[in-house]
């Protein structure tokens, strides 16, 4: 047995060498080794939780994306698709919080590894940014687009949550300044609600848009409130004198129109606000005075104010000086002249007191001073004292009312006399 064995032993040897050889050459031929680069493939981080569980936040610097070259059978090689391609960096095999993290490739189909192909990665390491995980709770703030139709405006808004939290790498949570969220209202006539996504933003209202950044919530609940409205004026009066020497040379609000909203029957009937002339005394002032108030005090309590119910109203006070015009009576417009009167000046001239300020005085010349007289209530022939009215610019008042002598003549007197008088005569013969 043991003879037959051996016998013919180098030439079984040489058999199988030669059938390994062969075995070789046909796989060659006909299966040969290739190879395949795939590029883009992502790069899983697998047990995060031995950094977050620390309370540390990481980012991918480098190495997020990478090319693996993979060889192997050219019957196997050229099914493999990217998808088949996974790599992974163990976040637990990191150590002392260094920069890299190693990657492993292998290539998965049909959920087995691939043992008779192999891949290798052309990025060896992920490098990694490792940071404090913070929280900070940061107020939603609500900003709209477009505007409600005529007539109507947003008078409040609600916001439910009015705050969330942001968790995330301390780098980007300190620089959170606000959440926000926006909505629009064109042409809102009622009340507008909805959900918006909400986003972060810095102190410049820059948004911050970082995905390594968990929100409690990402949307938010809105209600705007849309009411009528209704434009109406302020007016003010002063009372009062300012001391000796003074006078009001004007009286400014730092705006003369607000916008209301209310009860809809007492919004109609609302023309104006008036701020009586008693809360605005200016006795005895010798300097320029602000007078503040709030408006929703001048109007029924069924209304409000939109936006800011305060006003100011600036009087300001200014020194006079006083000067004597003369002016020519022929320049005095007259009319209501009766039929059949007719009239002359006594005088050709007459004076004027006025008071205002330096500027406006230097500039006031008869020129830009109208005066008329309305001569109607005269019937009769005689020399009456009438006094005229006189207009001046703005700036200069008058400090008394000026009168002027007219010569009056009835005209049907003078063409009724002589035959009086004839008649007379006749009767006495």
């Amino acid at each position: 047995m043991k003879e037959k064995m051996f016998k013919n032993l180098s030439l079984k040897i040489l058999s199988a060498i030669f059938a390994v050889v062969l075995w070789t050459v046909i796989v060659n031929v006909y299966d040969p080794t290739t190879s395949y680069t795939f590029s883009n493939v992502t790069v899983q981080l697998i047990n995060t939780e031995s950094l977050t569980d620390k309370n540390y936040s990481y980012e991918i610097v480098e190495g997020g994306k990478i090319s693996v070259y993979v060889s192997g059978p050219k019957s196997i090689v050229t099914n493999i698709k990217a998808s088949d391609i996974v790599a992974t960096a163990d976040l637990s095999k990191i150590s002392a919080f260094a920069d890299y993290v190693d990657i492993h490739v292998s290539v998965v189909k049909d959920g087995q590894v691939l043992n008779n192909v192999e891949a290798t990665p052309k990025t060896s390491a992920v490098r990694l940014s490792i940071e404090n995980r913070d929280t900070k709770t940061v107020n939603v703030v609500s900003e709209i687009t477009g505007s409600p139709a005529d007539g109507y405006a947003v008078v409040k808004r609600v916001l439910n949550p009015t705050s969330v939290k942001a968790t995330g790498p301390s780098s980007v949570i300190d620089n959170i300044d606000h959440a926000g969220i926006s909505f629009d209202v064109t042409g809102a006539t009622a009340d507008v609600t909805g959900t918006a996504d909400i986003h972060l933003y810095d102190s410049d209202n820059n948004e911050i848009n970082d995905s390594s950044v968990e929100l409690t919530q990402t949307s938010v609940g809105y209600t705007a409130q849309v009411v009528r409205t209704k434009t109406v004026s302020v007016e003010v009066k002063t009372s009062g004198k300012p001391a000796d020497g003074y006078r009001v040379s004007g009286v400014t609000l730092n705006r003369d129109s607000v916008v209301v909203y209310g009860d809809i029957n007492m919004l109609n009937s609302l023309d104006k606000i008036v701020i009586p002339a008693s809360n605005i005394n200016v006795d005895g002032l010798t300097e320029s005075k602000t007078f503040k108030f709030v408006l929703t005090d001048y109007i029924d309590k069924s209304l409000s104010i939109l936006d800011n119910q305060r006003i100011e109203v600036n009087v300001k006070i200014d020194t006079t000086i006083n000067k004597t015009i003369t002016l020519d009576t022929s320049n005095i417009k007259v009319s209501g002249l009766e039929t059949g009167m007719s009239y002359s000046f006594e005088d050709r001239t007459f004076s004027i007191d006025v008071e205002g300020s330096e500027a406006a005085l230097a500039a006031l010349d008869a020129s830009g001073i109208t005066v008329t007289a309305d001569l109607s209530t005269y019937t009769s022939s005689g020399t009456r004292s009438i006094t005229v009215s006189v207009k001046l610019p703005d700036g200069v008042t008058l400090k008394s009312t000026p009168s002027v002598n007219v010569l009056f003549r009835d005209n049907t007197e003078e063409t009724t006399r002589p035959t009086q008088e004839t008649t007379s005569a006749t009767t006495n013969n």
